[in-house]
């Protein structure tokens, strides 16, 4: 968990693995993955720094010290999220998922159906 502050001043504990994106409109709003929203006094970078500190500090704690570094190109597009707040070109947060497996009950598109074996329709049509 990491702690952060309402505009009220509140502090507020959330879970990052939870957090889908945070806004800056122009107050940071953080969003959740069941749809919940937040405004926090902190700055983007604020956040992302709470949050990669966490994620640090449960690789130590898991004995996660021999793990390979970030790749040159994820550090890259964190520095242009950090100082834009926006993705870099390109970047796809979000991958498109492979299509679905075909259905039994679909048809191929070059089959025939002989009208004959089809029930009958309610109502004598």
């Amino acid at each position: 968990m990491i702690t952060l502050h309402r505009l009220n001043g509140q502090v507020v504990a959330i879970n990052p693995d939870l957090v889908t994106w945070i806004d800056i409109t122009p107050d940071t709003t953080v969003s959740f993955l069941g749809g919940d929203r937040i405004m926090v006094r902190e700055s983007l970078s604020e956040v992302i720094d709470h949050v990669v500190a966490y994620r640090a500090s449960i690789r130590v704690l898991a004995g996660a010290s021999d793990a390979s570094p970030p790749s040159e190109g994820v550090i890259d597009q964190a520095r242009v999220l950090r100082t834009s707040g926006h993705p870099p070109q390109g970047y796809r947060a979000n991958r498109t998922p492979p299509p679905p497996p075909p259905s039994p009950f679909q048809l191929p598109d070059d089959a025939e159906i002989d009208p004959s074996d089809l029930p009958p329709r309610a109502g004598g049509l």
